[in-house]
């Protein structure tokens, strides 16, 4: 068994456009961090997240670059041993790469928007994995029957806007598409956590707790 973490977050003045100045240098020690922490406890792979809202335009091509191991290493010397510890504790095969990949996920909130995500569109090429995030039953039903994405995601930090058909979410399974159950919410609001026990009765199942830690 392999374990991956698909939702680092990426805000480094975004998926293909450039940031400057200390807040990005910060931005991309907070994404360093990160990786290595995954890589400590065992994961081999993570995906940097891009996360957009509305139109998608060409400004969203993907130049998200990976991280060097070998700067990894310098900047946590003792990170290869931790990594062998963690990794024989998980069973995961020592000799199994440590991964990078893109990530693209888009919150649509109509069903133009949702049209854009299709085959056809260069953007979504441009990354590894492409995710969408609905907002309303319109958009759901559209991901979960047309949409070219590899996830589903569902966000638990406020009321869903639409239900969890069971017709819907057989039809993307069928597909091949994976749900993604944002979890954090449930941490301290009772509600989210029985929303969220409720849909997690399917299968093809990724849970994320999407917090940016610093």
């Amino acid at each position: 068994m392999v374990y991956f973490d698909l939702n680092i977050p990426y805000v480094e003045g975004g998926g293909g456009r450039a940031g400057g100045g200390g807040g990005k240098d910060k931005q991309k020690s907070t994404r360093v961090k990160l990786v290595v922490k995954a890589m400590e406890l065992g994961y081999t792979g993570i995906a940097y997240n891009y996360n957009i809202h509305g139109v998608m335009a060409d400004c969203h091509r993907c130049s998200i670059s990976p991280l060097p191991l070998s700067s990894l290493l310098q900047l946590a010397p003792s990170l290869s041993s931790v990594v062998q510890f963690h990794r024989k504790i998980l069973k995961v095969p020592l000799d199994s790469p440590f991964r990078q990949y893109t990530r693209l996920t888009v919150t649509v909130n109509s069903m133009i928007q949702a049209a854009s995500l299709n085959s056809g569109n260069p953007v979504l090429q441009t990354y590894d994995l492409v995710a969408v995030r609905p907002t309303n039953q319109a958009t759901f039903e559209h991901a979960c029957q047309k949409a070219h994405v590899d996830l589903i995601a569902i966000d638990f930090s406020e009321k869903l806007q639409f239900r969890l058909k069971s017709q819907m979410v057989k039809a993307a399974i069928q597909r091949g598409l994976y749900f993604e159950l944002i979890y954090s919410p449930l941490l301290s609001d009772t509600i989210a956590k029985s929303e969220l026990i409720n849909g997690a009765k399917v299968g093809s199942l990724s849970f994320s707790n999407e917090e940016m830690r610093n």
